[in-house]
């Protein structure tokens, strides 16, 4: 008999689980994926999470644990250990994310988006999911905890200024001792990898509106035409990293979307474009961010047209403290053996988990979901990424063994990792060509304007919230909070439009 979970020609082979360590407890793979099918089929974009959210939540109470929404679409449940007085124990969180990404899923599996134009291509199925499984798992063996486990389901990690900032505004880490994440990469199923320091990029994103003069394409002479003045913008803003940048340093530009004009006979008024900024250094960061506005307004300038940009506040660095990847590390030699454990590299993607990492004591963990070798040569964000389910397993016990060891009675300290012997190379860093490589292109809003109030129902905050939540995002020092970049003062400004108009850097 055919087992249903079966797609992709992969078999679900209960028999081919990753090998595992002594782990005490059994994993309920068979529910975890069924919860990671429904998911997957009914994906929601960030913000509006709302049947994900209440899936969850539902789960969650079935099994007695409490929950509460600290915004519309998130969930925090909290599994109260009963080894010693709560009050005298430590809290220890994980972070899943639940939001889907605007782009039409080509993978066909069985259970595929029915939400047109959204799919879960990150994973974040996969993560929610396998939170689930722990917090059933953890729900059961409460007498083994001293003290708390916090469940935090977040919305709108794809969406800049993401749901992170937000949850912290709202205290969900204040009461944190370590906080824990994981998210799937195209490494050998059931691995798990754990960098030491930096994990992620900072990343951000700035939309940029060229404006012209439209006409008729017959008289071209008559038009300023921002199609043609953004294409010369699209080539010379690649020029940024490779010509005024230390190569060795990690930075990224890249143009990932430009819109412009509706019929071929027509020369618009208008184009759009927007920008994607990775860096792993404040100071290039700044260097890139007016290097931007140097290059357009100077390009522009040269053709008769304006400019105008509209700067999201960035995601800060992931970066690992050590006390949390040492209690991760041994905790996942233990649960899935020492074998299956590597130092992995840092990768150029960026996730909005340093919010909680910044606070407390944080661990973002890699766990392989397979890669070209297993089938599966599409990366993150494709419209036919997908993942072996049974690499599940090994992510569900490693959570629960953090757990077990971070909330032992006595409160042991993590033993020191071992040292680096060799990485793995980062996910994605030698992206595997397929000759079909999908469509995997979100829907662009570059240069509409987007509401992102930090609350999803205006009756649900007030002004005092959202300088909260602006206070929390503010990168010390760097980002300003008030405005979607960096800190240039109007001399500084003024001298860069200048030099922009007169040819000079």
């Amino acid at each position: 008999m055919t087992d249903p979970r079966t797609h992709e020609g992969m078999a679900f082979d209960p028999a081919a689980e990753p090998a595992t360590g002594p782990a005490a407890f059994e994993v309920p793979l068979s529910e975890i994926i069924d919860w990671r099918r429904h998911i997957h089929k009914n994906p929601e974009l960030s913000f509006q999470e709302y049947a994900t959210a209440d899936f969850i939540e539902g789960l969650l109470e079935e099994w007695g644990i409490e929950t509460r929404r600290l915004t519309p679409t998130s969930v925090v449940g909290t599994v109260v250990g009963t080894a010693g007085d709560p009050a005298t124990g430590r809290t220890i969180g994980y972070r899943a994310d639940i939001d889907a990404l605007p782009i039409k899923e080509e993978t066909g599996l069985h259970f595929a988006s029915q939400n047109a134009g959204v799919m879960h291509a990150c994973g974040h199925d996969v993560h929610t999911a396998m939170l689930l499984g722990t917090a059933r798992i953890l729900q059961g063996m409460r007498d083994r905890l001293h003290g708390r486990v916090k469940l935090m389901f977040q919305h709108a990690e794809e969406m800049l200024p993401g749901g992170a900032r937000e949850l912290v505004a709202h205290g969900a880490a204040d009461d944190l001792d370590e906080v824990y994440a994981f998210h799937v990469a195209p490494h050998p199923i059931g691995h798990v990898g754990i960098c030491r320091g930096r994990v992620s990029t900072m990343s951000g994103i700035v939309s940029i509106s060229i404006r012209g003069r439209g006409g008729h394409s017959s008289n071209p002479q008559l038009a300023v035409d921002p199609v043609l003045v953004a294409s010369e913008v699209t080539l010379m803003l690649n020029t940024i990293v490779s010509r005024n940048l230390d190569p060795k340093a990690m930075n990224i530009v890249n143009v990932g979307s430009l819109h412009g004009g509706e019929a071929g006979n027509v020369i618009p008024d208008e184009a759009w474009l927007e920008v994607s900024i990775r860096s792993i250094d404040e100071g290039d960061w700044a260097s890139i961010c007016g290097r931007i506005e140097t290059v357009v307004n100077g390009i522009c300038h040269a053709h008769g047209a304006t400019a105008s940009f509209e700067w999201q506040t960035p995601y800060p660095m992931v970066v690992n403290a050590d006390l949390a990847s040492d209690r991760a590390w041994h905790a996942a030699t233990r649960a899935i053996g020492p074998n299956r454990v590597f130092d992995a590299d840092p990768w150029a993607p960026s996730d909005d988990f340093s919010y909680f990492s910044r606070e407390v004591p944080g661990c973002y963990m890699f766990l392989g979901g397979g890669g070209p070798e297993n089938g599966m040569p599409y990366f993150l964000h494709n419209s036919r990424y997908d993942v072996a389910e049974r690499a599940m397993s090994a992510g569900v016990k490693v959570e629960v063994q953090i757990a077990l060891d971070a909330l032992a009675p006595g409160l042991p300290a993590p033993p020191r990792r071992p040292e680096q012997k060799g990485t793995m190379a980062a996910a994605g860093s030698i992206p595997p060509r397929p000759a079909t490589p999908g469509l995997g292109v979100p829907e662009s809003k570059a240069g509409v304007w987007r509401d992102r109030r930090e609350f999803h129902d205006a009756s649900d905050y007030t002004e005092a919230d959202r300088a909260r939540v602006i206070e929390a995002a503010a990168d010390a020092g760097t980002f300003d909070g008030t405005r979607r970049g960096p800190r240039i003062s109007p001399e500084a400004a003024g001298q860069a439009s200048q030099a922009a108009i007169d040819g000079k850097e």
